[in-house]
């Protein structure tokens, strides 16, 4: 499975904290409430979304993913 399109992912209240590639894989979440995807780390990821996603990981809905 890989994200369908380009991502911009928000959190608040901190706002948009990347842009998730189109084609990045991911893997099913099934330790979140609302099952869904977790994002797996992509070409290009900054220091900073490195860390945010080791801390708190991107966490994508089944209409994001193909």
């Amino acid at each position: 499975m890989k994200t369908k399109h380009k991502i911009v992912y928000n959190s608040m209240p901190y706002g948009a904290l990347a842009t998730i590639p189109k084609g990045t894989p991911v893997t099913p979440a099934h330790n979140h409430p609302h099952r869904g995807y977790w994002v797996e780390n992509w070409k290009g990821m900054t220091r900073a979304q490195k860390s945010w996603a080791e801390n708190y990981g991107y966490h994508v809905t089944d209409a994001e993913v193909e």
